[in-house]
């Protein structure tokens, strides 16, 4: 990956991707000063954010198989179109090693927003992201909830876009014959701009690292290798769990919080300050993917409290005390867990055997009537 030399990112790092400086740049009215002005003044930003991307790529999944960021700027043109196409837009994004741009992962910027955007390319037979998509529904369901994605196609009328089911819609994807234009897309939520400084786009890198095991695995089944999803998948759950859970305070305080030690049998003892019960984080994830991460209480939502910072962060609640389970067990994430924030969740161990989540919710409703 090649990078900005060191004075030159010194120097762009600490000012705003998009300030006043570079808001005019999207109101140019010719197309090729308007790109010439794109390149020399906002790629060089896009290609700092990239090479933070890349460098967390590697720190997470190992592996080190992207090539050199590609730029593109306005204007878009394709060859045999009768003119040039004014997209106001500026794109810094990347393909693997040696395979050209079979496939595109990217950071997209105009006057409103950052995004991340997963390209794959039309005219392959057999698109390989389909295939990836269709072989692994649950956990490819699971990455584009929790990262809330937009998934789309060529083959699925844009008004179905965000009112049909991930499963639904991916089921509904169809593989396409060599020579076909039909293409395959997934897009993140974007980041509204102005943004303060590079660092603030973070949100942004994390979306580029966790749609990374699509990408690699759709890349491998083009090469005609195996996908090894499973493999990049279990390095983004790795890398996602201590993110999500702060651990050793949730142990701490609550025993029944479903944690992220890797196993799904329940039961085997370890020591904390308090006795903690091995937990499977799947277990935690399917639960969120059934409830939601809205509180089963209050209905207290982190991510619409502190946006991006909050997104998909609850705990989760053990219905029935792990301490009184003496043997292992097979847990239902379905019937054996809640999400819960964690005012209810502290409220429900301040009793000794723990209340119920009826008994909190009449308790709450019972304390808001007596003080309006």
């Amino acid at each position: 990956m090649s990078s900005v030399e060191e004075t030159e990112m010194s120097e762009i790092v600490d000012l705003p991707l998009i300030g006043s400086a570079e808001q005019y740049l999207f109101s140019v009215k010719d197309n090729r000063e308007r790109a010439d002005k794109l390149k020399e003044l906002l790629i060089p930003k896009l290609k700092i954010i990239i090479k933070q991307a890349c460098d967390l790529i590697h720190q997470v999944y190992g592996t080190d198989v992207l090539s050199d960021c590609r730029i593109v700027t306005t204007p878009a043109h394709r060859l045999g179109a009768k003119e040039t196409q004014p997209y106001t837009i500026a794109t810094a994004g990347l393909a693997i090693k040696g395979k050209g741009w079979y496939f595109q992962q990217r950071f997209e910027c105009n006057s409103y927003s950052l995004v991340v955007k997963f390209f794959g390319l039309r005219g392959l037979e057999s698109n390989p992201i389909v295939h990836v998509l269709k072989n692994h529904l649950e956990d490819v369901t699971r990455i584009l909830k929790h990262g809330r994605y937009i998934i789309s196609s060529n083959n699925i009328a844009p008004e179905k876009y965000g009112k049909l089911e991930y499963e639904e819609f991916i089921n509904r994807l169809q593989l396409i014959h060599k020579g076909g234009w039909n293409g395959t897309y997934i897009q993140s939520p974007s980041l509204v701009l102005p943004i303060k400084d590079l660092d603030a786009a973070q949100p942004v890198i994390n979306n580029f690292v966790e749609i990374f095991a699509i990408f690699r695995a759709a890349s491998n089944v083009f090469l005609g290798e195996e996908d090894r999803f499973e493999e990049y998948l279990k390095c983004l759950w790795d890398w996602q769990n201590p993110l999500q859970v702060q651990e050793s305070v949730t142990n701490r305080l609550f025993p029944d919080e479903v944690d992220a030690v890797q196993t799904f049998r329940e039961g085997a003892v370890r020591q904390v300050s308090v006795n903690a019960y091995e937990r499977e984080p799947k277990a935690r994830q399917k639960c969120i993917d059934y409830y939601g991460s809205s509180c089963s209480i209050c209905d207290f939502d982190f991510g619409r409290a502190f946006g991006q910072l909050g997104k998909g962060f609850i705990h989760v609640h053990h219905l029935r005390p792990l301490s009184e389970i003496a043997e292992e067990y097979e847990i239902d994430p379905i019937k054996d867990l809640r999400p819960v924030c964690p005012n209810c969740h502290a409220m429900i161990h301040r009793s000794s055997p723990p209340l119920s989540l009826e008994q909190i919710k009449m308790l709450l409703k019972s304390a808001r009537g007596s003080t309006i």
